[in-house]
């Protein structure tokens, strides 16, 4: 087993142990309107999937114990794991707060995704789709 396995799997278990749980809706498979000004809502978000999460609170001391050299995380970031699929513009639910996913960055060592880091930003504060 190569180091960065290694350090994969010890992100997964981590998150796994002390993230919290959290609804994924994919923007892909929801229900979308526009209007004439080409503003996008979403009227119905579908199926969710369970994730866990590990907020920027939490980050910090989770990634020191799996790598290095990893920038500080703020608190609209969360952590998800490797294997989580997520893109730009999902919905995400979390203690009854709807997240809107705004970057996701791989982080890597070598050539494996250890972990992604997600920035979000509260729908309750970006109403806009």
């Amino acid at each position: 087993m190569t180091l960065s396995t290694t350090l994969q799997l010890a992100a997964r278990s981590l998150i796994t142990t002390f993230g919290n749980t959290a609804t994924l809706y994919p923007y892909a498979s929801a229900t979308k309107t526009e209007n004439e000004e080409g503003d996008v809502a979403v009227s119905s978000w579908g199926a969710g999937s369970s994730i866990k999460t590990v907020d920027g609170d939490n980050a910090k001391e989770i990634l020191t114990q799996v790598t290095q050299g990893i920038e500080t995380l703020g608190n609209d970031e969360k952590l998800v794991m490797d294997n989580v699929t997520i893109v730009i513009n999902d919905r995400f639910t979390e203690d009854s707060v709807n997240y809107r996913v705004v970057t996701v960055r791989p982080v890597r060592t070598q050539d494996t995704i250890v972990v992604k880091g997600i920035t979000v930003a509260r729908e309750d504060i970006t109403s806009q789709w």
